[in-house]
């Protein structure tokens, strides 16, 4: 039988995944941000491709062989990441575990490796004023920064 870690691990790749297949493999890093906390999910991405960072809309201004850059197709990357939000909430639940409400996975395709942080503090139902859009945004900005230093 497949152990709640096994399948914790199974669903984080699927987040990759998913990210990697919008890109085609092109990437060189995929950033995933997520959020799960009480009737908030949030799932957003960004790329680190041919040494610049990129988000969904912005892909194709780096990549050397172009994607469908479509809304439709940014939406359908947005919606199966919450689904697999949903599914991580889903394994956390039947295992009894306490979910992340915050997860911050970097997935290296040179290395193949993964590094995730968690949160499990509400930090969204606490505070009115902090959107996961502004959170994205800042973090993004954060990994631009650190990477120029």
């Amino acid at each position: 039988m497949t152990q709640f870690e096994d399948k914790f691990m199974e669903i984080q790749i699927d987040m990759v995944s998913l990210a990697m297949e919008y890109v085609q493999n092109q990437a060189e890093k995929v950033y995933i941000y997520c959020i799960s906390e009480e009737a908030l999910l949030s799932f957003d991405v960004f790329y680190k491709i041919n040494g610049v960072f990129v988000k969904l809309h912005r892909v194709n201004t780096v990549l050397d062989t172009k994607v469908d850059t479509s809304k439709n197709m940014m939406v359908a990357v947005q919606r199966f990441g919450l689904e697999d939000i949903q599914t991580m909430l889903d394994i956390c639940q039947e295992y009894n575990r306490e979910h992340p409400t915050e997860m911050w996975l970097i997935y290296d395709a040179q290395k193949n490796s993964l590094d995730s942080r968690y949160s499990y503090e509400g930090r969204y139902d606490k505070d009115e004023e902090l959107l996961p859009r502004l959170e994205f945004e800042k973090w993004f900005e954060e990994v631009k920064k650190s990477t120029q230093a």
